[in-house]
């Protein structure tokens, strides 16, 4: 049994501490100027109130003490040039700190992208993994991300902070009580906020959930595939219905969140209108009381003002670090969780193609065929109850011609996503030329497997770069031909004016076109054989082709899979006979294998579904009553 690994590692729990810690470790080493000037930045935004405060206590200062007209000259000369300079240096410093801001963007959406791309296909798919994924990206991406202003609002609470400490020492020389009557008001408010801040980790993901849900709708709405059964079947006043519900839920969570904020804001307006008027008592007394020159009332009331807007400031930006440090927390936990245990851990190690690998993808190189060996192979869905797959026990011979056949629901889908290493079995194991799965690495597995699905998607790349599977230069043009023309495809793209260079997708570039359903599974198929694989695997290749095209591709696929381990996927059973051996999967089980021949001669299931197949095209009209009386063989093949 193939174990998984993925609870492994225990989910972990990063605290403000944490991830402030690697926030800035991530800001160093990205960008270290960058860095650097967020610090300097906050460093000259504290540094500023204090010569702006100066000034005007200098200005009285020399008038209550009859300064010389050159000593008070020089004395505002050198303020007004300090100042002048400070606010040149925190122009430049915060218009380059937001210039920065976008490539931190940038790496998060790479990290984000890598993690999609590297997870394995079961992962890829499951519920929670995309839940988690659009909550990273919402952190981004939504109005006021703290995410994407996360260097401001460190720098703003570096200088917040910094300005809340020297300004209370400055007050206290004056009076021991002057900063507490401002920082107890403060920690009563803060208090408040983290309260508000608990709430929203709570409603958070509800609100998260209904947004996840709109983007989908919308999604749908600019699908040009769902366009078309959205107008034929009146699904627009639906989804409008859908989207209108999950922005209400969505309204409700954050409107419930918001309030907790907003009654600790209530009570902050409140506390600092006591403090502010209990400052000025104060001064105001010492004027009175001739203890306190105007020069010094002027820059005392400025250090309340600064430190009453340091407090506001950190206040405001430590709830903005509270939810930075939330969304830091939940990419860290995305990008640090497992992301599948079906091939070795290391990225690293399927990193490198090896020389064999490079033999087998050079064009004209038969690679070497392996087999394939299924022991008692389950798979069961996550939160089904009954298995797909049941105890499956088959080798896959080494060069042999495998079909698997079977009813619509029977798992040959699921089936061909274990071996194509995109699943993991529930219980059993496979193995791929003697190895198990969880001894290959991921891209040296899969290079072993050209596989052909039944949902064709085509990348916005020219016709050559998509049967490659490269958007380079290196492309081999002449074997790209060769695979078109062996998958049916080549008049159809020597007929369009650039030929192998048209690109495609319509709706992403200007001059890209769209192909049929049956030219996109032909355009796979080219793919498939310019991968050159030693394991060939067609699930439904012919499903959107005419009887003729499917006749055409069976014969084409005999040739190309000669040499190789080929397993070939439908519910046609007559689009069988060209292979060695034939599987017949019914219930998760393989109930029936052997030639076409033998198993028409066991007269079992696949027998009787063979005929029922048979009898419905010779059923089908005189035509076809005519093709089966005049060449019995084809009828069936047709079949």
């Amino acid at each position: 049994m193939e174990k998984k690994s993925g609870n492994k590692n225990k989910k972990r729990n990063y605290n403000f501490v944490s991830n402030a810690t690697w926030h800035w470790k991530e800001q160093f080493r990205r960008e270290p100027l960058s860095a650097t000037s967020v610090l300097l930045l906050s460093a000259v935004a504290v540094i500023l109130p204090l010569l702006n405060a100066r000034l005007p206590k200098l200005v009285l200062q020399g008038l209550e003490e009859r300064w010389a007209l050159s000593r008070f000259a020089a004395g505002l000369f050198a303020l007004v040039a300090a100042l002048a300079g400070a606010n040149m240096l925190q122009a430049a410093l915060r218009a380059y700190t937001r210039r920065m801001q976008g490539p931190f963007e940038d790496d998060f959406n790479l990290w984000l992208l890598k993690k999609r791309l590297w997870v394995d296909y079961e992962i890829l798919e499951s519920r929670r993994f995309n839940e988690e994924a659009h909550a990273v990206y919402d952190s981004l991406y939504r109005a006021h991300s703290v995410v994407r202003d996360s260097s401001m609002i460190w720098q703003q609470s570096l200088t917040a902070m910094g300005g809340l400490v020297i300004y209370a020492l400055i007050l206290f020389q004056q009076n021991p009580v002057l900063p507490l009557l401002v920082m107890v008001p403060a920690m009563l408010v803060f208090l408040l906020k983290r309260q508000a801040m608990k709430r929203d980790h709570v409603l958070r993901p509800a609100a998260d959930e209904a947004s996840r849900k709109m983007r989908y709708v919308e999604e749908r709405s600019w699908d040009f595939q769902t366009g078309k059964d959205i107008r034929m079947y009146d699904l627009g006043g639906w989804l409008l219905d859908i989207l209108k519900r999950e922005r209400f839920a969505g309204e409700t969570s954050v409107r419930r969140l918001e309030n907790g904020y907003f009654a600790a804001n209530l009570c902050d307006a409140v506390l600092c209108f006591i403090r502010d008027a209990g400052a000025y008592l104060y001064f105001i007394f010492q004027i009175v009381q001739r203890s306190l020159p105007v020069s010094d009332f002027v820059w005392y009331i400025s250090m309340v003002a600064g430190c009453q807007q340091a407090c506001s400031a950190l206040l405001e930006n430590g709830e903005l670090l509270g939810r930075l440090s939330f969304d830091y927390s939940r990419l860290r936990l995305f990008l640090e969780a497992p992301e599948g245990g079906i091939f070795r851990e290391k990225r690293e190690a399927a990193g490198g193609e090896t020389g064999e690998d490079a033999q087998k993808r050079r064009p004209g190189v038969q690679p070497k065929a392996v087999g394939i060996e299924l022991e008692h192979v389950s798979f069961a869905y996550p939160g089904s109850g009954e298995p797909t797959l049941k105890d499956l026990n088959v080798t896959l011979r080494p060069g042999e011609k495998i079909a698997l056949v079977g009813l619509n629901g029977a798992g040959k889908s699921t089936l061909v996503k274990l071996l194509c290493g995109l699943y993991r079995p529930t219980e059993g194991s496979i193995r791929v030329d003697g190895r198990p799965l969880s001894g290959y690495g991921r891209e040296e597995y899969f290079s072993l497997i050209a596989a052909v699905f039944q949902d064709v998607k085509l990348l916005p790349l020219t016709i050559a770069q998509n049967v490659a599977s490269e958007n380079t230069d290196a492309v081999d043009r002449q074997r790209v031909r060769q695979c078109l023309a062996l998958a049916g495809l080549l008049e159809m793209v020597d007929s369009l004016p650039q030929k192998e260079d048209t690109p495609l997708g319509r709706g992403v570039l200007d001059d890209g076109i769209e192909l049929s359903g049956g030219e996109r599974q032909k355009m796979w198929m080219a793919r498939a054989f310019y991968k050159n694989a030693p394991v060939l695997i067609l699930d439904e290749p012919t499903a959107a082709l005419d009887p003729l095209a499917e006749q055409e591709i069976y014969e084409k696929y005999v040739r190309m899979s000669e040499g190789k381990t080929s397993l070939f996927i439908s519910h046609r059973l007559a689009s069988t006979r060209f292979c060695d051996r034939i599987l017949f999967l019914e219930n998760g089980r393989i109930t029936e294998q052997g030639s076409h021949e033998e198993l028409m001669c066991k007269k079992g299931a696949y027998a009787r579904l063979f005929e029922v197949q048979g009898k419905y095209y010779r059923e089908g009209g005189p035509s076809e009553e005519a093709s089966v009386a005049a060449d019995p063989a084809e009828g069936e093949a047709l079949a």
